[in-house]
């Protein structure tokens, strides 16, 4: 059974991050220098975090086991933020067991509290669908895609949340979580 425990985490996070989506404001997600990473070894060098095409990870959030990623421009590096859609991702690490699957899209829309489940995508390595749920922070909508990727001896749990109507709710988040598993696969 896989502890999901970054709920809390991720909405501290948001809610600081979008304070510095306002241009001019502060917050951790502003235009601050260095604070943006192309790449970052997790779980004890085992997992290899690559963000999707305009998306980078904020230096801030990493930890061993979870790390936030933004568009590009949001964390000091607008050159490298490309035509990525506005959004949040969520990624933590947990230890798998060499015979456990991954769960299903109803155990983590279960262990999430999360509804109408739609998009549903699976194959033996990743699971991902888009799903309705509590939004993390005003101004995030309650739409938002959830993914959980076996990456070796570890599980990826990802979570993407962008604005109401925004290009992360269509078919382009599915693109962007494939993209990230793809990257941090290969990678690690």
């Amino acid at each position: 059974m896989i502890t999901w425990s970054y709920r809390a985490g991720v909405a501290a996070l948001c809610l600081l991050g979008l304070t510095g989506c306002e241009p001019g404001q502060g917050g951790f997600l502003g235009a601050a220098p260095n604070m943006a990473l192309s790449e970052a070894r997790m779980a004890d060098g085992t997992v290899t975090l690559v963000p999707p095409r305009g998306f980078c990870i904020d230096r801030k959030s990493l930890g061993q086991r979870f790390a936030l990623l933004a568009r590009c421009d949001k964390l000091g590096a607008p050159s490298a933020a490309a035509d990525a859609p506005l959004g949040i991702i969520t990624v933590s690490i947990s230890e798998a067991a060499a015979e456990q699957g991954l769960p299903s899209a109803p155990q983590t829309a279960a262990a999430f509290g999360l509804s109408n489940l739609s998009a549903l995508s699976e194959t033996p390595s990743r699971v991902i669908f888009r799903a309705v749920g509590e939004a993390p922070v005003d101004g995030m909508a309650p739409l938002h895609w959830r993914g959980t990727a076996r990456l070796g001896d570890k599980f990826m749990g990802l979570a993407l949340y962008g604005p109401e109507n925004g290009r992360v709710l269509t078919g382009e988040g599915r693109r962007i979580l494939d993209e990230l598993i793809d990257g941090s696969g290969a990678g690690s």
